[in-house]
């Protein structure tokens, strides 16, 4: 389970120099389309005359909520915010809605398992954040499933967890005590676990229902990840 999570947190740590640094992810690059509005579509946009595609909207029924001070991985794993899009896990790489593309990490290159797999997200060519995958094989990457994602923005939310501004004390009021804390002074490290883990199975997959929340030394969120993958 560590070295997942450890792999993970590296992967989400954009625009830093971070263990996934050493070498640009293998490019699965899609071409997006857009209206005169702007919004991406499925189709190049239709001649004078002809009918638009459809614009992917808002869901009309909200994702569900818990009620204040608990914590339900169903939940969280269906209010997934990355700015401002609403995505929820698991999720095959081929059911994104429009406008949303991918690139994967050369999986030898970080000793992943024929099964399992690293990508980055992007909408509309802006990098969102970065996911963990199963069933991921070669030439078959799009049938393969997300079943985490990480993000440190601030303009982005777990279940309403945003780094860089809710605190250890918003966290707690939110979502309740952790199942389990990391406090250490060197390195430092202070982070919370919630919801179960059963480890890596033989793909090197973390069957998790999970949430990870790490904060940095004010006791700020800085990264917050959701794992859904436990069977």
């Amino acid at each position: 389970m560590k070295k997942a999570i450890i792999l993970l947190l590296c992967a989400s740590m954009l625009g830093t120099v971070g263990c996934l640094e050493k070498k640009k992810p293998e490019s699965k690059p899609k071409t997006i389309y857009y209206d005169e509005n702007g919004n991406p579509v499925a189709t190049p946009p239709a001649k004078d005359g002809e009918t638009q595609p459809p614009v992917p909207t808002e869901p009309t029924t909200p994702p569900p909520t818990a009620p204040e001070g608990t914590f339900d991985v169903d939940v969280v794993r269906q209010n997934i915010y990355i700015k401002g899009q609403l995505i929820d896990l698991p999720k095959k790489l081929e059911d994104f809605p429009v406008g949303w593309t991918y690139t994967l990490y050369d999986r030898k290159e970080y000793n992943l398992e024929e099964g399992s797999g690293l990508a980055k997200m992007y909408y509309c060519g802006e990098e969102m954040g970065t996911v963990m995958l199963e069933d991921c094989y070669d030439g078959k990457e799009e049938e393969s499933t997300a079943y985490s994602i990480s993000t440190h923005e601030e303009n982005s939310n777990i279940y309403g967890i945003t780094p860089h501004v809710s605190t250890v004390d918003d966290v707690k009021a939110h979502i309740g005590e952790p199942d389990e804390e990391f406090n250490n002074e060197r390195p430092f490290e202070h982070s919370f676990r919630y919801g179960i883990s059963e480890g890596e199975d033989e793909k090197g997959v973390l069957r998790a229902n999970m949430l990870s929340i790490s904060f940095d030394e004010d006791g700020v969120v800085d990264l917050v990840s959701v794992y859904y993958s436990r069977k």
